[in-house]
């Protein structure tokens, strides 16, 4: 309790009821406290303090384990007083207004997921947090982190999660992420990087989500071979030379497959139209040729396909198309085609 008022003071979060136990959730007035909303009116607020009884059974205490505080106008700083809470394993602060840097001390807990998504905060991404070995998710997009990614994350074997969105992150991505076997969900996008676009990433055989969206990061992307389970592949704005069609055909999981401006040449490949599990296909702003054939109509799913700013003719296919539809970046056409949307060409 007195950790868990120190943490109140230096995150700026009131309202918690000191003199309830936050951990004796039977008791009846623990429903009169706001150690946890159940129902909140906002559904991206959410506000808890979880506790596990069995955690540590010769002890005979409940220890706190997960600290969930998202969209509560937080306006203080991270608290190094987590460390007082050795059991804690989720700390969730996102979308507050959070500001300074992570604290050192969070290396000596056994965390496994954290997220400060969405605040104010600076400074580098600590080595001392890469000593985290039990992290499985690390979330720090929308902050302005800044300086280069410590070649210690490679030592996070355990980590699934790595989504560091919109920061001021530089330097190159370092080699030691090829050891990052376990990653299903990393993003880079909007950030200073430099250097080559790795392909490493066919080391991360668990993969299903990839997002390197205006990184700074190069191309070419036509050498890299893609894990195959992945089911959302996002890459924009690389910088480099142009390159044939990435080589995709095993990738039968994908779900939203964006290359935009990826300065990919030739012809789209015919495979990519028997790909049916597709609802997002985005190749604009490339250098692509030839015309959409009445393969098209194998991609029952599809939803949106954007191919504007390319070199394609002037041809909407003529197979049925789903109503839903909304197919951009041909010249404008009219064609006895049902339910097919052409916008002029950028």
């Amino acid at each position: 309790m007195e950790a868990l008022k120190d943490i109140a003071k230096t995150l700026g979060k009131k309202h918690w009821s000191f003199d309830v136990d936050p951990c004796d959730t039977s008791g009846p007035a623990f429903n009169q406290t706001n150690w946890f909303t159940a129902y909140p009116v906002d559904t991206e607020s959410q506000n808890a303090v979880v506790c596990d009884c069995t955690i540590a059974p010769g002890d005979g205490f409940c220890h706190v384990v997960n600290i969930t505080l998202k969209k509560q106008s937080l306006r203080g700083k991270l608290p190094p007083e987590l460390v007082r809470l050795p059991y804690l394993s989720v700390i969730d602060l996102s979308r507050n207004y959070l500001s300074g840097s992570i604290p050192l001390s969070w290396a000596s807990l056994n965390l496994r997921h954290i997220s400060l998504l969405g605040n104010r905060l600076t400074g580098e991404i600590p080595v001392e947090l890469t000593k985290i070995t039990t992290l499985q998710r690390l979330v720090l997009e929308f902050n302005q982190f800044s300086g280069n990614l410590p070649p210690e994350l490679g030592n996070l074997l355990q980590i699934e999660g790595l989504v560091l969105t919109s920061n001021n992150f530089t330097g190159d991505i370092p080699p030691t992420f090829a050891k990052l076997t376990n990653l299903t969900d990393i993003r880079l996008g909007d950030n200073g990087f430099s250097g080559k676009i790795p392909n490493f990433i066919q080391n991360w055989k668990s993969l299903e989500k990839i997002m390197v969206h205006g990184t700074g990061l190069s191309g070419p992307i036509s050498g890299i071979s893609f894990p195959e389970n992945l089911e959302d592949l996002r890459i924009s704005d690389l910088n480099g030379p142009e390159s044939t069609f990435p080589a995709l055909s095993s990738l039968i999981k994908l779900k939203t497959l964006i290359l935009r401006g990826c300065n990919i040449n030739g012809q789209i490949p015919t495979y990519l139209w028997r790909m049916g599990n597709l609802k997002t296909l985005d190749l604009s702003f490339n250098k692509l040729q030839g015309k959409i054939p009445d393969e098209f109509a194998h991609l029952t799913k599809l939803e949106y396909m954007y191919l504007t700013g390319n070199l394609l003719e002037d041809l909407c296919p003529s197979s049925k198309l789903n109503s839903s539809i909304t197919l951009v970046g041909v010249k404008e056409t009219v064609t006895p085609a049902t339910h097919c949307k052409i916008d002029a060409k950028q």
